[in-house]
């Protein structure tokens, strides 16, 4: 979508969710969440799957759609911190029709809760006054790794980093083990001889 494009579409009712890590790496653009947005808009953000931007990680896409705004209309003042947080949360929710169910939490909704260790070198310090920089060192300066719980309806997934509901050692051995079989596949096969990351592995630039 070009913006005016975007303009009319969020006009006429529909919602937007991007992926701003994923787009950038596959179409070399930036997806138009402010457009969008202006026109009264609601834009949810998203992660994708692995293959499509390397990481399924809402901090990087929080932070991904914050900077690529603010250099594609040249103003740092386009997507502030508070707003992508929001799109990762409560308008991401309000965008995907879930906000009576999760995105804040609220007596009555789902409790999906993480907990982040605010004392993490890349997160200090914290401050409250007289300016807040919780918001800003998450979206700017987290990367996923100081979340310390994951709660998902009130049942606790991920507690200190480790996976409490599967082994995740045998997962990873097993997802190495496909990816070679995958890989085998790929080069065995004449209908990727001409695959432009086959070619530029072949001319020894990866």
């Amino acid at each position: 979508m070009t913006d005016a494009e975007a303009a009319l579409i969020a006009k006429r009712g529909p919602r937007l969710a991007l992926c701003s890590g994923s787009i950038g790496i596959i179409d070399g653009i930036v997806p138009p969440a402010h457009a969008f947005r202006q026109a009264g808009g609601l834009v949810a953000l998203g992660s994708d799957q692995a293959c499509g931007n390397n990481c399924n990680n809402i901090f990087n896409e929080m932070k991904l759609t914050a900077l690529f705004n603010k250099i594609k209309h040249r103003d740092p003042t386009i997507m502030p911190a508070w707003r992508v947080l929001r799109m990762a949360t409560v308008e991401g929710a309000s965008a995907i029709g879930l906000v009576h169910q999760v995105g804040s939490l609220e007596p009555g909704k789902q409790a999906d809760v993480i907990l982040v260790d605010l004392k993490e070198l890349n997160l200090s310090p914290a401050l409250e006054a007289p300016i807040r920089n919780i918001v800003p060192n998450l979206v700017y300066a987290a990367n996923g790794s100081e979340v310390k719980l994951a709660m998902v309806a009130g049942r606790v997934l991920v507690e200190n980093g480790r996976i409490l509901t599967v082994e995740e050692a045998a997962i990873r051995a097993e997802a190495q083990e496909q990816a070679g079989v995958l890989a085998r596949r790929v080069a065995s096969d004449p209908l990727h001889e001409g695959m432009a990351l086959l070619q530029a592995m072949k001319a020894g630039q990866m």
